[in-house]
């Protein structure tokens, strides 16, 4: 597949996602482009979390949230691209290398 936007493009996204204000159960969100069932470009975001989140209450409008945030900065940074904002807990309590 060919590549949505360039590489130092999506290395600023990347680093414009990393910067972005987050709880500090939050420890990372990862970027990675695709495509959705339809066959169109998208973005794939994924907000991982530490092992210890705090309770649904607290955790769920923080999530929703930056959820917003995240989709804003990618409408405003690359126009058309839809991006589809998932949540996952960190694998054995570690984040891969990047």
């Amino acid at each position: 597949m060919a590549a949505m936007v360039g590489v130092e493009s999506l290395r600023a996204l990347r680093a414009g996602l990393g910067r972005m204000s987050r709880p500090d159960w939050v420890r990372e969100i990862e970027l990675t482009e695709g495509v959705d069932a339809d066959g169109e470009p998208a973005f794939w975001v994924w907000i991982v979390l530490e092992a210890n989140t705090p309770t649904q209450e607290v955790m769920q409008p923080a999530l929703s949230e930056l959820r917003q945030h995240i989709k804003a900065y990618l409408a405003d940074e690359v126009p058309g691209l839809w991006a589809y904002v998932r949540v996952r807990e960190a694998p054995g309590g570690s984040v891969r290398e990047a």
